[in-house]
């Protein structure tokens, strides 16, 4: 089997990688810069959730609602208006004073977000159909690239000027909106006889890898809301709490090209439920340090293992759905995700000003072994008996 790509589709797959990159980068600008967008404001501790929590939620509404239009010929539209409301979220927040303005540019984004990746997974699945994990793969780097790439970049262009970390992801942005109408989705089957979302989940391997997938988008949704707040409470300047994302991120986007091949020879499901039991002690660990560098150690080691059971998952779940519903199954992945992130961003502020990190990771820890334990209960043969 071939596993190389048309190259009718190289370029246009590169303008691709290039929105999803600048849509994460953009997404992550903010991350490193919450504590101080809540001194220079003067935003009560509880907002730090609200504006972590508000893109997940905006998101999960594009996921659930407008996804599915990618089925039915909509994709590249999907995408070019993800990419203008990115344009329009950022540069909003150049002028924002008010919570509500934080909040809704944060929302702009999370629609952003909601609309363009499923449509972008299915244009990728449409030019590989035979490879599920490295199609994925492939965008899931672009997309922690970015995530990587934005808090340092926040992080650093904020020493130079606060609106400087928005005006430069908003430039970069606007220079792929330009070069996007070229990404044209290959010859993909078209849905006749449409499955409810029910039966999509019926689908054997189905809600399996819908679980193990989203499973880390609770912790995502912590990370988003306490990381800026938790490393300047240990002493870390805007630039380190950037850089801390960067290590973080970093295994996660070196291993997920082997885990996407992987997920393409063996099992995924099993992979993917290896790697998260492996992972929840070191999830624990984030709450058990009194110290930056050694956070960032566990914090390393824990990417390492997310990179083996996100991407999996969704590999699990494209395997599993028909083509022709291939971006609804990937939206009702993301939805799901989006739920556990945004209960995670909202939840984690109050809890960690309550009891601090060592009760907010160990209850993380707590709520993301739910999933590992139902998808093994789930596929154990003894699963009747409970």
């Amino acid at each position: 089997m071939s596993t190389r790509l048309p190259s009718a589709y190289r370029l246009p797959r590169l303008i691709l990688l290039c929105y999803i990159a600048s849509l994460a980068t953009g997404i992550g600008v903010i991350f490193s810069l919450l504590a101080v967008i809540q001194d220079r404001f003067g935003f009560p501790t509880w907002s730090l959730g609200l504006l972590a929590g508000i893109p997940f939620a905006m998101t999960l509404f594009g996921n659930i609602w407008l996804t599915p239009l990618a089925d039915r010929g909509w994709e590249r539209r999907l995408i070019m208006l993800g990419c203008l409301l990115l344009v329009m979220s950022l540069l909003w927040m150049v002028f924002a004073v008010e919570l509500w303005q934080w909040v809704a540019a944060r929302a702009l984004m999370g629609v952003a977000e909601g609309i363009s990746v499923g449509a972008a997974r299915r244009v990728m699945l449409s030019w590989t159909p035979d490879r599920h994990g490295q199609a994925l793969s492939s965008l899931m780097v672009a997309m922690l690239a970015g995530i990587l790439i934005g808090p340092v970049l926040g992080g650093v262009l904020n020493e130079f000027g606060p609106a400087l970390p928005f005006l430069v992801p908003a430039g970069a942005a606007v220079v792929v909106l330009l070069a996007l109408p070229a990404v044209r989705p290959g010859e993909f089957e078209r849905p006749t006889v449409r499955l409810s979302r029910r039966s999509l989940t019926a689908l054997p391997g189905f809600l399996s890898g819908l679980l193990l997938a989203a499973s880390n988008w609770l912790y995502i949704g912590v990370i988003d809301a306490i990381w800026s707040r938790y490393m300047t409470d240990l002493g870390a300047r805007p630039w380190l709490i950037g850089l801390g994302y960067l290590v973080i991120a970093l295994p996660a986007i070196v291993l997920t090209p082997i885990s996407g091949r992987l997920s393409d020879r063996v099992n995924p499901i099993r992979l993917a439920l290896v790697a998260a039991v492996v992972g929840l002690p070191l999830l624990a660990g984030y709450g058990l340090v009194s110290a930056v560098l050694t956070l960032l150690v566990v914090g390393a080691l824990h990417s390492a293992c997310w990179a083996f059971v996100t991407l999996p998952g969704q590999a699990a779940v494209a395997r599993a759905a028909p083509s022709s519903q291939a971006a609804e199954a990937q939206g009702l992945v993301e939805a799901y995700g989006f739920v556990l992130a945004a209960i995670g961003a909202f939840a984690a502020a109050p809890i960690y000003e309550a009891g601090g990190p060592r009760s907010l990771f160990l209850i993380t820890t707590a709520a993301v072994a739910l999933t590992p334990l139902a998808v093994f209960l789930r596929r154990s043969k003894w699963r009747n008996a409970f």
